[in-house]
């Protein structure tokens, strides 16, 4: 008779400290985007209990319809003369007005798509970071080379603190459905998005 046996995992202390590949390796991504995060505050640093809970974060999956979703980085100055925002890019420690301003526009994108879903989970390095309910289009700018970008009526419904912190994770939408999907977007991992530049769009 075979002897039965159990396997145990012995895990680093939780005060132990990763380095950049060490983490990037972890979380499947690469050290750049490992950067992007910490750069973003959204990762506040590397020790192994950080890391980890970004590992667990649930994964988003679309059973219907199609979730539009803005990756983004951490807060930098526009490149464009004629952008009307004073940061594009999200950070943990920004206010509601600059997250919004900076979120909301100037995007080429699909504006039926991202009206029809009525929200716009912002991610970054695909971890979603806050969640906007978009009302409408509020304008559109034609550029040269047929490029086109909108700009949306939008509010924010729900923001995260740091990613490693569930109790930092807020959500202020009003309507019960929208606080519902709010609540399920923040902190949870979008990947298999189909890429349309900074606008991504998940469907089943």
């Amino acid at each position: 008779m075979l002897p039965v046996i159990e396997l145990t995992r012995t895990e680093a202390a939780p005060s132990a400290v990763l380095s950049r590949a060490e983490a990037a390796s972890i979380l499947d991504l690469s050290v750049n985007t490992v950067t992007k995060l910490l750069d973003s505050g959204f990762l506040p640093g590397l020790a192994v209990s950080q890391v980890t809970a970004l590992s667990r974060a649930p994964q988003v999956s679309v059973k219907e319809g199609v979730l539009p979703v803005l990756r983004t980085g951490a807060p930098a100055a526009p490149r464009r003369a004629d952008d009307t925002r004073k940061v594009i890019g999200t950070g943990a420690t920004m206010d509601d007005e600059l997250f919004l301003e900076a979120s909301r526009q100037w995007w080429r994108c699909d504006p039926e798509a991202i009206v029809a879903a009525g929200v716009l989970p912002v991610a970054v390095a695909g971890w979603v970071v806050g969640v906007l309910a978009v009302h409408g289009v509020q304008e559109t700018r034609r550029y040269q080379h047929n490029e086109v970008r909108h700009s949306f009526t939008a509010e924010i419904t729900g923001r995260v603190g740091t990613l490693d912190d569930a109790s930092s994770y807020h959500v202020t939408a009003k309507d019960p459905a929208l606080a519902e999907l709010t609540g399920q977007l923040l902190g949870a991992r979008v990947k298999g998005a189909v890429s349309g530049g900074p606008i991504a769009y998940l469907t089943p």
